[in-house]
Order: C-alpha cells, then sequence, then structure tokens
C-alpha cells in the first residue's frame, strides 16, 4: 500500500494545486496538509480524506486510491515510544521520585483504579525534568507503549484543544479518528476503547488546567497517567499530588557541574555556591546560569557572580535565545482565565511588598483594598504557582519572581504612590500596636497623648490576637521600621508612636533585642524628639528594654534622657518610675548609693501623691540595693512593706514583678527559703495573668533555688519547663539552657553540660552577645 503523503502531493499537483489553494478548496488547514504531505501524520481522519479528495475533484478511481493510501488496517498494532531522552542535568528529587514510585506500585492494592499523578510548581522548576526522569524508570512496567503530549497550556501559542490533544494521542496509538474531528465525546470514547485491557504510560506534559486533562484520561486500570502543570489539579479527583520546590544547594551545584561540564565549578565552591542562591536554587535560572558559563568559558564564576548580584539585571543575565526566566513568568501569566484577571493585577503590584513573606492583611493594605479580595486574589495566584503558601494567610514569592514583580510595579506605580503604600502598611501596624498598648498597658501619659483614630481598623481584635500576628510578622515589621527610618516624612513623623505600639509585645515577648533595636531606630530620627510625648516615652521604654536585655549602662543613659523631659516630671507615676527603674538599673551596675538615692526620690513623690503601688515598687529596689550591701534587716524592712502592699493593691503583673525581683534577691544573699517562697507566689501571679514567660521566668528562678539546695532533679524539671516556653526566644533560651548545663555538671552529666551549653552557645554567637566567651569558658574548662 501506498504511503499517503507522495499520493497526496501527485494528485494536488496534478490539479495545478499549492498548498494553500488545496487547504482553501478542501477547508482543510494548510498546516495539516503540510503535516500530510511531509508524512509527520500518516492516517488522516476519514472526513479529512473526503474533503481532501473532493477539494482536489477526483475521479472515482482516483477517489478510491486517495482513500486506500489514508486508510488504517486493523491488522497493525502501534506500540508508541515517544518518551523524549531523559535529561542530561537532572539531579536530586529522590524524595519525589519515591514518592511517585510509591504511587506507581501502589495500583496493586488500589485495582480498578487509573494511577494518576501530577507534579505542580512554579515554572522553571523542572517538573517536565521530572516526569521524563520517572518516566523512563518505570517504562518497562508499560510494555504496549509510552505516550508523551504537551499540552502547550504556558507558553508561546495557544493550548491545544481536548479534540486536538486526542487526535494527537489516537494518532499515536493508530486509532482511526471520528468523522466529526470537533467530537471530543466520540474521540475520547474510542481513545479510552483503544487503551482497554493494554499496559500504557500517557504523560500529559504542561496542561494549561484540569478540565483539558479529564478527558484525556484512560478509563482502563492497566494504564498510568503522569500529569505536569503550573496550574493546581485539584479538580481531578482521586489524584496523586507532588509539588515541586527549589533545589538544595548541593543538588544546584550539581546541576551547574553537569551543564558547564568543565572544571570551574569543581575549582571554585564559594561561587559556585554564590550562582546557586542567586539563582534561587530554581533549575531553569541554573540551565541558564550554566549555558552562560559554558558558551563563556574564559569567564570565571567570579564573574557570573557579579552579574547576577544586581537584582535590577539578574533577569537580563538569566536569559538566552530561546529560554528566559522573565519569559517563563509572563507564560504563566498570559494564561491566567478571565476569573484570575484580578489576581494578575494584583501581582503586577506585589513588588509594594519589601519583605520576604507577605501577610494577607499586608497585602490589602498594600493593595489598598478589603482583606477578603486581596485573600481571594493570592490564592488564585497560590493555584498559578506564582506565590507560595506557607502558613494560613502568609505567602512568599520566589527571589526571581520577586524581581519580576519589582520591575510591573515600578512601571504600573509612581514614587508617590509606592510611598501611599508604605504608610498604609505602617498604620496597620500602628493600630494594632495601639489597639494591645491603650486595651492591656495604658498609662496616664500614653493616654494623653493617644488619638482615636490611631486604632482606626483594629479595633475588632483582641490582645492575644494582635500578639499572634505580630508572632508571625515581626521580623517584616521590623524591617518596615528600618525602610521608614530611611523613608519620607510621612513615615518618619509616624515612626514613634508604631514603635511604642509595638514595645509592649517586644516586652510580653521578651523580644527585648527587637525592643531595643526598634526602640533606638525611632530616637535616630529627628521627629521623634520634635514630639514633646515621643521625647519622653520613646527613652523611657527603650531603658527598660535596654535593661531587660542586660544592657545596664544602656539602660541608665536612657532613663537618664527621659528624666529630663517634660511630659515625664509632669506626670507624677511616669516621674516615680523613671526614678525607681533607674534604681533598679543602678542596683545592677553596683551603684548602689546612686541606687538608693534615685528610688528614694521616687518614693517620696510616691508618698506625696498618696500612690502606694508606685511606693511599693520604690521599697522594693531600696530592699534590693541593702541586700547588696548586706544590711539584712533594711532589706526585710522593705520587702516586708513592699509586698504588704502589692499583695493589697496590685495587680497580678505588679505582683508577679515585684515577688520575682524580691525572690532573686533573697537568693543572692542565700536566704533560700524566702526565695522559693516568694518566687512560687510570683508563678501563681503570673499564672493568673496569662503570661507564660513570666511564668517561665519564674521557674527559671525556682531551678536556681533548686539547683543551690542540691535538689538537682527538681531542678532539672523546673528549668526544662522554663526552656519549652522560651525556647525560640534566643537572650531566654541561651540563659536558661547555660543553667541547665550547670545543674547537670553537679549532677557529674558533663555530656549532657556540654550539649546545652553548645547550644546556648550557637545562639549567643549568632546574635553577636558577648555573653558567648562566658560559655566558651564553660566549656572549655569542662574539656580540660
Amino acid at each position: 500500500m501506498s504511503e499517503f503523503g507522495p499520493v497526496l502531493r501527485k494528485f494536488r499537483k496534478a490539479a495545478g494545486l499549492s498548498q494553500e489553494r488545496l487547504a482553501a478548496a478542501s477547508g482543510v488547514s494548510v498546516e495539516a496538509v503540510k503535516t500530510l504531505e511531509s508524512g509527520r501524520r500518516r492516517h488522516p481522519r476519514s472526513g479529512t480524506l473526503k474533503r481532501l479528495a473532493d477539494g482536489l475533484q477526483l475521479a472515482e478511481a482516483q477517489r478510491l486510491e486517495l482513500l486506500a493510501a489514508g486508510a488504517r488496517t486493523k491488522a497493525r498494532v502501534t506500540i508508541p515510544r515517544e518518551l523524549p531522552d531523559d535529561v542530561y542535568s537532572f539531579v536530586g528529587r529522590e524524595d519525589q521520585v519515591a514518592e511517585l514510585e510509591k504511587t506507581f506500585t501502589a495500583k496493586e492494592s488500589r485495582p480498578g483504579v487509573v494511577v494518576t499523578s501530577a507534579i505542580g510548581g512554579m515554572g522553571g522548576i523542572g517538573k517536565t525534568a521530572l516526569a521524563i526522569h520517572m518516566a523512563h524508570l518505570v517504562a518497562d512496567r508499560y510494555p504496549d507503549g509510552q505516550l508523551y503530549l504537551n499540552l502547550g497550556g504556558f507558553g508561546p501559542g495557544r493550548p491545544l484543544t481536548v479534540a486536538e490533544a486526542l487526535g494527537r494521542l489516537m494518532d499515536s496509538l493508530g486509532v482511526q479518528g471520528p468523522d466529526d474531528p470537533g467530537d471530543a465525546h466520540e474521540a475520547a470514547a474510542r481513545y479510552r476503547s483503544a487503551l482497554a485491557g493494554r499496559r500504557v504510560l500517557v504523560v500529559l506534559d504542561n496542561a494549561a488546567d484540569a478540565a483539558q486533562v479529564a478527558p484525556l484520561l484512560p478509563g482502563a486500570s492497566t494504564c498510568a497517567v503522569l500529569i505536569t502543570s503550573r496550574r493546581a489539579m485539584t479538580a481531578l479527583p482521586g489524584v496523586a499530588h507532588v509539588l515541586l520546590d527549589v533545589l538544595p544547594d548541593q543538588d544546584g551545584i550539581e546541576m551547574l557541574t553537569r551543564i558547564v561540564d568543565d572544571d570551574r565549578i569543581a575549582a571554585d565552591p564559594v561561587n559556585a555556591l554564590a550562582i546557586v542562591r542567586l539563582c534561587g536554587g530554581l533549575p531553569l535560572a541554573l540551565h541558564l546560569a550554566g549555558a552562560r558559563l559554558a558558551v563563556e568559558p574564559t569567564w570565571d564564576l567570579a564573574e557570573l557572580v557579579h552579574r547576577l548580584e544586581s537584582s535590577r539585571n539578574r533577569l537580563d543575565e538569566l536569559s538566552t535565545a530561546d529560554r528566559d526566566v522573565r519569559a517563563s513568568i509572563e507564560f504563566s501569566l498570559a494564561a491566567a482565565t478571565d476569573h484570575d484577571t484580578e489576581a494578575v493585577e494584583a501581582f503586577k503590584l506585589l513588588g509594594l511588598h519589601e519583605g520576604d513573606e507577605l501577610n494577607v492583611r499586608v497585602a490589602a493594605a498594600l493593595l489598598d483594598l478589603p482583606v477578603d479580595d486581596v485573600s481571594l486574589r493570592l490564592e488564585r495566584l497560590v493555584d498559578l504557582y506564582l506565590i507560595e503558601s506557607v502558613g494560613p494567610h502568609r505567602y512568599r514569592m520566589h527571589d526571581l519572581v520577586r524581581s519580576y514583580v519589582k520591575e510591573t510595579t515600578a512601571a504600573l506605580t509612581d514614587q508617590p504612590a509606592r510611598e501611599a503604600a508604605q504608610v498604609r502598611v505602617l498604620r496597620l501596624c500602628l493600630a494594632m500596636g495601639w489597639r494591645t498598648r491603650m486595651a492591656r498597658f495604658g498609662d496616664d501619659l500614653s493616654e494623653a497623648w493617644y488619638d482615636a483614630s490611631w486604632t482606626t481598623g483594629a479595633e475588632q481584635f483582641t490582645v492575644d490576637e494582635i500578639f499572634t500576628w505580630f508572632d508571625e510578622e515581626i521580623e517584616e515589621i521590623i524591617g518596615a521600621v528600618r525602610r521608614a527610618a530611611a523613608g519620607g516624612p510621612q513615615q518618619r513623623a509616624m515612626l514613634a508612636r508604631l514603635v511604642l505600639g509595638l514595645l509592649p509585645y517586644c516586652y510580653v515577648r521578651r523580644r527585648h533585642s527587637d525592643g531595643v533595636l526598634l526602640g533606638t531606630t525611632a530616637l535616630g530620627v529627628k521627629e521623634s524628639a520634635d514630639d514633646p510625648f515621643a521625647a519622653a516615652l520613646l527613652p523611657f521604654e527603650v531603658a527598660q528594654q535596654c535593661a531587660s536585655a542586660g544592657l545596664h549602662v544602656r539602660a541608665v543613659e536612657y532613663m537618664t534622657i527621659a528624666l529630663a523631659a517634660p511630659k515625664i516630671r509632669a506626670y507624677d507615676r511616669a516621674y516615680i518610675e523613671a526614678e525607681v527603674f533607674l534604681g533598679h538599673y543602678l542596683v545592677e551596675l553596683g551603684r548602689l548609693d546612686e541606687a538608693i538615692a534615685s528610688a528614694g526620690r521616687g518614693v517620696e513623690v510616691a508618698l506625696r501623691s498618696g500612690d502606694e503601688v508606685a511606693e511599693a515598687e520604690g521599697r522594693l529596689i531600696l530592699g534590693l540595693a541593702a541586700g547588696r550591701q548586706g544590711r539584712t534587716v533594711a532589706q526585710n524592712r522593705e520587702f516586708d512593706r513592699a509586698v504588704e502592699i502589692i499583695r493589697r493593691l496590685g495587680s497580678p503583673h505588679e505582683r508577679y514583678w515585684l515577688l520575682c525581683l524580691a525572690g532573686l534577691s533573697y537568693y543572692e544573699v542565700g536566704r533560700l527559703d524566702e526565695s522559693s517562697a516568694y518566687l512560687e507566689e510570683a508563678r501563681a501571679a503570673a499564672t493568673e495573668d496569662g503570661d507564660e514567660f513570666a511564668v517561665a521566668e519564674a521557674l527559671e528562678g525556682l531551678g536556681r533555688v533548686e539547683s543551690a539546695r542540691g535538689h538537682l532533679d527538681l531542678a532539672e524539671q523546673h528549668l526544662r519547663a522554663s526552656l519549652q516556653v522560651v525556647q525560640g526566644t534566643w537572650q531566654a533560651e541561651a540563659r536558661v539552657r547555660e543553667r541547665l548545663g550547670h545543674v547537670f555538671l553537679a549532677a557529674a552529666h558533663p555530656t549532657e553540660a556540654n550539649a546545652q551549653w553548645h547550644q546556648a552557645l550557637d545562639l549567643l554567637v549568632r546574635h553577636g552577645s558577648p555573653q558567648a566567651d562566658e560559655v566558651r569558658q564553660l566549656l572549655s574548662s569542662t574539656d580540660a
């Protein structure tokens, strides 16, 4: 039997028609005529044969010859072997390969079910490479063939229609299509019939969406399907989903090594790692970077690092004639449906965000849209794998995607619009902070300064809800504060109020280093000094953060500045607390006479104004100083009076603070029974107040007391309970681990002691704390 292509060409030329004229005469597309004549497709559908014969105006004998050449013989069984070659530069993905292997081998336990896996992820993440690699691994399990079809969901041109995709799959299987090429239902039925009873692997690459894929799934459980897409295939039932992330550093280096194919990667591991990280571990970017090096053999790795380090130029560098990171992102945007239009518009403005992770409320403030609307748009972007969901209402972009949206945002907005967006975010944080300050941490000075407009939009949130939000957002907020300090006048003018709204959170969560950073940043802005309330409250509260961080010299400096502020002196309680706190810091520095003088001034004003709680706080400091001086009678007198007042009038928080300090003071002079009693009472007050960090501090103190008593098991129990709360708050965690190490050493467990000290040292070194030297000495003494 003659091949169809030469027969068609013979009749066309005999009729004096060009391919274009035959297409016009027959209603068959030019592309189809070219495909048939070239032999790329040998068996047209019966309807196509009829239209070609009519267009050529063939006689009956000629028509039969054309039909015979295009006919399929039932005796022929086509076994397709269509998998592209495995990718040489494919590396890693061991966990995903194992997961897919498990899915493919699980079919024995799921009779009657078509094994279907969908590999998802952003453009350029390596979905196709993994699918092809996996298909080669399991190909021998599917002896009746392996089909591969690029559905064109994302890329130049339009996606294949369902009918077009079925036509190509049936061609590969040697199946005659329906008379009506557009009858997708009939085509799908013939396709499934052709696969019935056969063991065929179907790879559907680059799918547009679930609607495109669903009709292409076999009905035979003997088959298996691998799908790749930039859109989540959640609408397909029974599909095992594999989500790809970027490559780990070592796999990225291995990929570069394979692509560059010389010794430059191995010879310069530092810059090789820098390239991997500048590419964000994205396989497409790594491929392009490696290709640049491969075609530029005179470049060293440092040259490419230098070119990539400018985020403005990075996307330009990651481009070749046929592949491009920027284009890859744009393919995802171009494939968005009408339902995604608003999401795409939002995406192009996400360059307004300066941080790493994006909270939905922050996004709503940036875009100046309702939170619910923004949430829907962001979730659509997640479905398109343009952004990643890292937690409830929290999102993250790949570094290269962030570079892209910086470009789009710059093109769509001007500087005033960008600054206005940043101001809206600062106002959100300010509202959240002052909602907590006025609800639970108010004072006379703050109440005199406060304006109700400061908390607009945060009225519905509780303090606990806001603190939970701050737990997630604090690193981003710190970044925003730093940028605001270098921003425009409107941002700088808000800074003092914003930071003073955040400092109660820093105190309660024991994030004192963050509190010092935030406070000193605000103090460094001229506008803070221009406001008399800010000029008083900022140094007053920064001093407290410094003291809690162990920076007592700086605490004295800031509290001295606060005492010079007119607004502090205008409010008795603020003045008393400033003198009392200053006295406490002076005690910690051993400047006891100055401490007594300062606390005494506070007590004097408290007595004059009838403020017994403030009097108790002052007497506590007088007692601390007396204890350090060895004046036991004076210490007892001051403590007894302070405790009597605070038990009668103090809030749970005030009781905790005073009783805990008294207990630790008694611990310092070896009066362990009194110390234990006060610390237990402090723990009860903290529990009543619902302050888990205060409970942890009381437990830490009790651990010290029991260790001094020689009750090492009980000391370990208290310290471990404390550690469970403070873990993740680096200063408190390092301190508790150091004390726990002492308990283990006293119990003759040096290995456990060293383990705790090593963890404490790691925390201290990571945060640049000078206390690291003390822990190093502990480790060196046990090693010796």
